[in-house]
């Protein structure tokens, strides 16, 4: 398991007992799993996040170009929420076994300027 997500993982578990944060269902930490090693091929290291309702958050920040973050709650959905040269975009797509079309565009648009 990649070490951002354990790290992550870590984090909430001592949340959850003190805040009343529902942990990941194993579903979605499989998801989480799967887009973490689908974006590493291309792009730098994204902060994860497990939020309150479970769902683990992938995020980047590129200055003032703007920022992404991609969510996945073990539904095989990916969201994306983003605003990036002062466009703002929220989108859920299908999520297999490869990155979809509009989150790989996203990360593009946003990492992409320097790439």
């Amino acid at each position: 398991m990649s070490p951002l997500l354990v790290t992550a993982l870590e984090e909430a578990q001592a949340l959850s007992a003190s805040r009343g944060w529902s942990a990941p269902s194993d579903t979605t930490v499989r998801e989480a799993e799967r887009l973490l090693t689908l974006v590493a091929q291309e792009w730098r290291a994204p902060i994860v996040q497990v939020q309150p309702s479970g769902a683990i958050s992938l995020e980047w920040e590129a200055g003032a170009h703007g920022w992404l973050t991609l969510t996945v709650e073990g539904h095989g959905t990916l969201e994306h929420s983003a605003v990036i040269e002062g466009d703002e975009y929220a989108q859920v797509e299908g999520f297999g076994d490869k990155l979809p079309l509009w989150g790989d565009a996203l990360l593009r648009r946003l990492l992409g300027f320097g790439h």
